[in-house]
């Protein structure tokens, strides 16, 4: 109740930056740059903002009570001369996937989660239909069946595709990434947080999205994932 909009534009050496992403680290609001760079966000002083762009640094901007007077210009400095870093290989040959393995590598593994933790796998609300967990898991199972390699694509050392596994330790350790951002930011509570996170990993998402100065661009995955999610757990539901 006490926020004030901040109004600015974000620039770098040559021009204003669009499409940046604008984060209130304190109250976990995002925004976005227009085609000029323009943004609004709401902020109380004090308050972090996180500027991040795809090809600029990311910077940190502690809100005082000048930001709240006027427009303000922000600047982001360009990345360059970075890619030299990346250690390149061959191309990735291609894998063929055996359905029936895979089928059955799912399966077991819903089944020992099932068994270690059920207390996760409770009904959450009395009210609700039975979830079929069974369907759910061959929901998931088809989404791994789309998973297809990148032909021709250059192997970088330090990348990796996220796992379930990555994502439970990450929900562990990371005071920002936790229970709570599950059920306030993508409205799912912890009883179904594990089959999210194997829901996830069926997308391919780059371990580099783990990286602190990519977090806004993961959490950005994690809202458009959460949407398909939830489509699958509701139609779970009404079978």
């Amino acid at each position: 109740m006490f926020s004030q909009q901040i109004t600015g534009t974000l620039y770098d050496a040559e021009a204003p930056i669009s499409g940046a992403k604008i984060m209130n680290v304190s109250s976990k609001s995002i925004t976005s740059t227009d085609g000029r760079g323009n943004f609004t966000i709401y902020a109380q002083i004090n308050d972090t903002l996180l500027f991040s762009s795809l090809f600029h640094h990311t910077k940190q901007v502690v809100v005082l009570k000048t930001h709240m007077e006027g427009d303000q210009v922000f600047e982001l400095k360009k990345i360059l001369n970075e890619l030299d870093e990346v250690d390149i290989k061959g191309p990735i040959a291609e894998k063929k996937m055996d359905e029936k393995e895979e089928t059955n590598r799912i399966n077991k593994q819903f089944k020992t989660d099932v068994e270690r933790n059920p207390h996760l796998y409770r009904r959450p609300n009395a009210n609700a239909g039975p979830i079929d967990f069974l369907e759910i898991g061959r929901r998931i199972q088809k989404l791994f069946a789309r998973k297809t390699p990148k032909d021709n694509q250059p192997e970088e050392v330090v990348e990796t595709t996220v796992e379930a596994s990555d994502l439970a330790t990450l929900f562990e350790k990371d005071p920002f990434f936790n229970d709570n951002f599950l059920l306030l930011n993508l409205n799912i509570t912890k009883d179904y947080k594990h089959l999210f996170f194997t829901y996830c990993e069926t997308k391919n998402m780059s371990s580099l999205l783990l990286q602190s100065e990519n977090s806004i661009y993961l959490i950005d995955k994690f809202l458009e994932y959460s949407e398909g999610f939830r489509v699958i757990l509701a139609e779970s539901q009404q079978r």
